[in-house]
């Protein structure tokens, strides 16, 4: 029945957070910005990874640095906007905190050396509550669409392995938690958690001038467990405030990066990367439901297509040394969306993403650096006019703000 599709949303945003673990970042509900330096450079960082966020972005790259730890954290400041009917209407801003820490740790006389992540690269919240938005009022009955958040974290334990002075290689393990989901709509309120495992590899290699990296960050599958209780909408069928428990299985895609680093002058360096997310592995979400009395409207099983396809963000970035302890950076990337016009939801209200970054870097010691970074992201318009929800079709705009800092100490 068509009140599945909402505990559909809830399994699939339970689970994106928790999981996307892996990779470089795309559009959707990834965030790609996961630390200050890399920021500041649009993220094309996986050839340079010469900090503790290397964890994320090249486990490979902690071989060649001292021994240290990264803390930092974004500030991001969404606006999304919905246009139907002449008519204007705007979700609810507010500013989404994602923290990142990392740590390196080895001894001179090994080739091994041990990496810890701790950051969370995916996330959601978009609430169109009190819009006014027509998909979000009770007349949309089981199509509509109020409040959307997600909260997770990934633990990523690394061990890098150099072979020569030249290139390592590094595996690590991925953990994702998505401890708070929070899915509603006027049919239903959805909450839940989930958890899943996977794997990650990467490589690095280094010379004088030129460093390339790659990476891989497996797929994962995350069983969640939620519960959707019944809302006003379902209140002609008796089932306003009537909860039942659902679970589901989904397969978030695997990541490949490959970069690259050119030390042009003494005080330039040059970085381009380039990421793929292998989407198409996230072509359905199949929802199972315990016997209930809300089984009127849910039914016990549904399957649900989504047919996402495969993206390549473009990234390139350079840093400019202006003294010995300061550092100037910009960067830019192209940043494809994975849906699809048919399966397009307010949930998820993007569309094909060009993002601009500048950075700050400063060392206040041989042991203590400092890193800003400001970054625009502006969506294209998104004209909807093919969802097969047609309380969907419109024009949706937005655009991104986002602020990072932090701090690297060396040990």
């Amino acid at each position: 029945m068509k009140y599945t599709k909402h505990i559909k949303q809830a399994s699939i945003f339970c689970v994106a957070t928790a999981l996307l673990t892996t990779q470089a970042f795309a559009s959707g509900f990834m965030i790609p910005e996961q630390g200050a330096r890399a920021m500041g450079m649009a993220n094309a960082y996986s050839a340079i990874a010469d900090t503790p966020s290397a964890n994320w972005f090249n486990p490979a790259g902690l071989s060649f640095q001292e021994n240290g730890m990264s803390v930092s954290g974004d500030l991001i400041y969404p606006l999304n906007d919905y246009e139907t009917g002449g008519q204007t209407y705007s979700a609810k801003k507010g500013v989404h905190v994602v923290p990142q820490a990392y740590l390196r740790y080895g001894s001179d006389d090994s080739k091994i050396t041990y990496g810890l992540g701790i950051n969370a690269p995916f996330g959601l919240a978009v609430d169109w509550t009190g819009s006014g938005a027509p998909f979000s009022e009770l007349a949309a009955g089981s199509d509509s669409v109020t409040f959307s958040e997600i909260q997770a974290v990934l633990i990523n334990p690394n061990i890098a392995y150099q072979i020569n002075d030249a290139f390592s290689v590094a595996v690590g393990i991925q953990y994702y938690n998505a401890f708070k989901v929070h899915l509603d709509g006027q049919s239903l309120n959805i909450g839940g958690s989930g958890d899943g495992f996977g794997g990650n590899f990467a490589a690095m290699y280094k010379s004088d001038k030129w460093s390339v990296g790659a990476s891989y960050r497996s797929a994962v599958k995350v069983d969640v467990t939620g519960t959707a209780v019944g809302q006003d909408a379902l209140a002609i069928l008796g089932l306003n405030g009537i909860g039942a428990n659902a679970t589901t299985s989904v397969t978030f895609p695997d990541l490949q990066t490959l970069s690259v680093a050119y030390q042009a002058t003494p005080d330039l360096l040059v970085s381009a990367q380039v990421d793929r997310i292998n989407w198409t592995t996230f072509d359905k979400i199949e929802v199972n439901y315990e016997p209930s009395t809300l089984n009127i409207a849910t039914g016990t099983t549904s399957t649900i297509p989504e047919n996402w396809k495969a993206t390549i963000a473009v990234r390139v970035g350079a840093e400019w040394k202006m003294n010995k302890s300061t550092r100037l950076r910009a960067g830019y990337t192209s940043d494809p969306t994975p849906t699809n016009p048919t399966d397009f939801s307010p949930r998820l209200p993007g569309n094909d993403r060009q993002l601009i970054s500048l950075g700050y870097g400063h060392d206040f010691s041989d042991d203590l650096t400092m890193d800003l970074a400001y970054m625009y992201v502006w969506l294209d318009d998104r004209i909807a006019a093919a969802p097969t929800k047609t309380a969907y079709h419109g024009t949706y705009t937005g655009q991104v703000h986002l602020l990072s800092g932090g701090v690297t100490y060396k040990f």
